[in-house]
């Protein structure tokens, strides 16, 4: 975001400026610039100057530049002429939209990055005393907030778009609602994801500007050091509620016995984090549930899943893929959240700590030492049914950046992805598949799918992506194939 700073900074001094015109030169699917763009106008709007706004591609007409230049020229000769022009708009969005830094009282939506990681959060910080919400995506959101979509990352909009709506259909007031988005400092566009989902509601006005963006922790323990671990049980209960459907789903007899299992789970659970109940007494009941599917015997290819976030785990946004998957004849493999974030911690303590961020690197070594030891008895239960070792996250993620010619300064989803597979084939090695889940215009997707041969020339795996671009096109298909028609694994 250093050079957007800077563009927008530029422009705030163009704006400013008696007689100086800008024109932002930008490339074609270029996502920070996309966000950016949308403040470029504020400012413009704002000082009530016209611009000029080029977006390049391998498709471009020298004719057409042309003629956009020209007109653009002969506006800013027409406004720095009459000074009727000059007057600034009476009504124009502020430049900066401040975020929550308190929820005070109001009821708190919560996106649905995962339904089942979500819907227990939401018992979480119901327990903490917040009115919280999960807020399920729907194609109508995904429908309508394309309409809002200019080249940002797609998740952005379909997000803002689920709030719009739960707040309408649910007569919510906007003034006593705030929602939620995690404070990020990776490599990623997600930090901008609390201006633009700010700016999408103060557009689509009707109350909705006075709706407040909370920006917290994925720790959640902004909330309470409570509510911290207790969350990071949510993910792991989540978690392994999806891994252990894919185990047993592809195999049972009855067909649609493990998703009324998981559902009834879920519920379980949620009471269970919700009303302070037993966890392992509760967890021994959703085992017993699973225990009684019958199952048949039968070897299918393992594919394995990685990718962004909201499109690896949301089963609406990713159109049912595991499902999908099971249906060609492949058996899923999953990882918890809380396992990834165990995996990918060795490689951010030590950055935060060259950056001087010591209170981040004391709270979240102090939480993984604390939840490895209460979390010990949760998966001897977990693994009376997957019948495997807890992932490995003991290893020298030195030797993977080698491997891939990046370093320890570089980080974000596309570093994680890297690591993750090291340690799913470590786990699994007889993984037939990896999927890779994008988002279209996602930034750290781009940068991991043209690193996908170099991924297959390391792990012997094939790697499969899939960009999800919202229009409802069936985009699984694609995996279909790769199932049926095994490639043989080259020599690692």
């Amino acid at each position: 975001w250093n050079y957007a700073a800077k563009i927008l900074q530029a422009a705030l001094f163009a704006a400013r400026t008696a007689g100086l015109y800008p024109v932002y030169v930008t490339s074609f699917k270029c996502s920070p610039d996309s966000f950016a763009i949308e403040y470029f106008k504020r400012i413009m709007d704002k000082y009530g100057k016209p611009y000029l706004i080029l977006e390049l591609d391998e498709h471009d007409s020298k004719v057409g530049y042309e003629t956009r230049i020209e007109a653009a020229i002969q506006s800013f000769r027409n406004h720095n002429k009459d000074k009727s022009l000059r007057a600034k708009p009476a009504h124009f969005l502020s430049l900066n939209s401040a975020n929550a830094t308190k929820i005070n009282g109001k009821t708190l939506l919560f996106p649905c990055f995962d339904p089942l990681n979500a819907r227990l959060i939401e018992a979480v910080l119901l327990k903490e005393g917040v009115d919280a919400r999960m807020v399920p995506l729907t194609e109508k959101a995904i429908q309508h907030g394309l309409r809002t979509n200019k080249g940002q990352c797609i998740p952005v909009n379909l997000i803002a778009q689920s709030f719009l709506d739960y707040i309408n259909d649910n007569f919510l007031d906007p003034a006593q609602t705030a929602v939620w988005c995690f404070e990020s400092h990776v490599a990623c566009n997600i930090r901008m994801y609390p201006p633009m989902i700010k700016g999408i509601m103060e557009t689509t006005g009707g109350g909705m500007e006075k709706v407040d963006v909370y920006v917290g922790n994925l720790s959640m323990n902004d909330i309470s050091i409570q509510a911290s671990i207790e969350a990071y049980f949510a993910h792991m209960f989540g978690g392994m509620l999806r891994k252990i459907g894919c185990k047993i789903r592809p195999y049972e007899k009855v067909k649609g016995m493990t998703d009324k299992a998981i559902a009834e789970a879920l519920n379980i659970l949620y009471n269970t984090l919700l009303g302070g109940r037993n966890k392992d007494d509760d967890l021994a009941k959703v085992i017993g549930m699973f225990k009684k599917i019958e199952t048949i015997p039968e070897k299918r290819p393992k594919v394995a899943i990685f990718g962004d976030l909201y499109a690896r785990d949301n089963d609406v946004f990713n159109q049912d893929l595991i499902h999908c998957i099971e249906e060609y004849g492949g058996e899923v493999i999953t990882t918890p959240f809380n396992e990834l974030a165990k995996l990918v911690a060795d490689p951010y303590i030590r950055r935060w700590f060259y950056e001087g961020e010591y209170m981040d690197v004391l709270f979240t070594k102090s939480i993984i030492a604390l939840v490895n030891q209460l979390e010990k008895s949760y998966y001897r239960l977990f693994n009376e049914l997957l019948d495997e070792t807890a992932l490995d996250t003991a290893f020298d993620y030195r030797e993977i950046y080698d491997n891939f010619a990046v370093k320890l300064q570089h980080c974000g989803e596309s570093i994680d992805n890297l690591i993750k597979i090291t340690a799913l084939i470590k786990h699994y090695p007889d993984i037939s598949l990896f999927v890779q889940t994008n988002p279209a215009f996602c930034c750290a997707g781009l940068v991991t799918e043209a690193m996908a041969q170099r991924i297959e020339e390391i792990s012997g795996v094939p790697v499969v992506t899939l960009n999800y671009d919202g229009t409802g096109k069936n985009i699984n298909q694609k995996v279909r194939p790769y199932i049926k028609y095994p490639r043989n694994k080259s020599k690692r």
